[in-house]
């Protein structure tokens, strides 16, 4: 049973095209969200960043893209734990790999429960077979991480709302994209709806979904090729400036090396407000 007060952490282990995995953590039990290091850098973020890979309960994928799965069959064996994922992605896992351990199946929209943490899954647009983001809660602690998507629908904006901390896409900057040596049809895919969220379209989401019991905003998915992470801070300090909120802790995730865990309380704000 978890504490009414307890913090909950969440540790981005590393976000880009080169890789992606979040740990989402209680002071007993961790969920890793996606695996897209080799098992090995994947243990050696952990312990870098101060978890401990014993507390792990389960993988969730959020879909079957390398950057997001890479050491995903090793790692779940090596910590001997189940792999969370929707039936299309799961399908599409098993037929790369026969070897893939214990898949638990579960339905975007249909809640389920892994140790202390509540798992609301969603769909959203992009470019996989059946992709979809979290939301994931601890008790009064609500968080939502939604990555790879091309563009934000009614879906998207009301799974997000009224969350204590936010991980949301900021993927590319569109001059640097159009200006960038990638083929045609490649950048064609990036800006397209189920492409990936430039840095405006994801502070545009930001604005759609900041609460007031929002604390904590973590922007991830930034391109290494197509995107400056100076300019996602900037445009990120501009947004919140515009908003009133500097009050909130934010910080910009990268590729090369796990970021400052963000410690995450439930706000004083009406617990009525989780029944939406």
């Amino acid at each position: 049973m978890s504490d009414p007060g307890e913090r909950v952490g969440i540790t981005i282990l590393g976000s880009g095209s080169g890789g992606n995995a979040i740990a989402i953590h209680s002071a007993r039990e961790t969920l890793l969200v996606d695996a897209g290091f080799s098992a090995r850098e994947l243990r050696r973020r952990m312990e870098a960043s101060g978890v401990d890979e014993r507390s792990v309960r389960a993988v969730l994928v959020t879909h079957e893209h390398s950057d997001h799965v890479k050491g995903l069959r090793v790692l779940a064996e090596q910590l001997a734990v189940p792999i969370y994922a929707n039936r299309g992605t799961a399908e599409v896992l098993r037929s790369r790999d026969t070897k893939l351990g214990k898949l638990v199946i579960f339905a975007p929209g249909s809640p389920f429960s892994v140790g202390e943490f509540l798992v609301e899954p969603f769909t959203i647009p992009h470019d996989a077979y059946d992709p979809v983001a979290f939301v994931v809660k601890h008790g009064p602690v609500k968080l939502g991480i939604a990555t790879d998507l091309g563009h934000v629908n009614h879906l998207v904006s009301h799974q997000l709302q009224a969350c204590d901390a936010l991980v949301l896409e900021s993927n590319h900057d569109l001059e640097m994209l159009r200006n960038s040596d990638r083929s045609w049809s490649l950048k064609q895919r990036i800006i397209g709806r189920h492409g990936h969220l430039s840095n405006e379209a994801g502070l545009d989401l930001l604005r759609q979904v900041l609460h007031e019991r929002t604390r904590h905003i973590v922007l991830a998915h930034a391109s290494r090729e197509c995107n400056d992470y100076g300019l996602v801070e900037t445009g990120l300090r501009r947004c919140l400036a515009e908003l009133g909120r500097e009050d909130i802790d934010w910080q910009v995730a990268t590729q090369d090396e796990g970021a400052r865990t963000v410690w995450v309380t439930h706000s004083a704000f009406p617990l009525s407000s989780l029944l939406g």
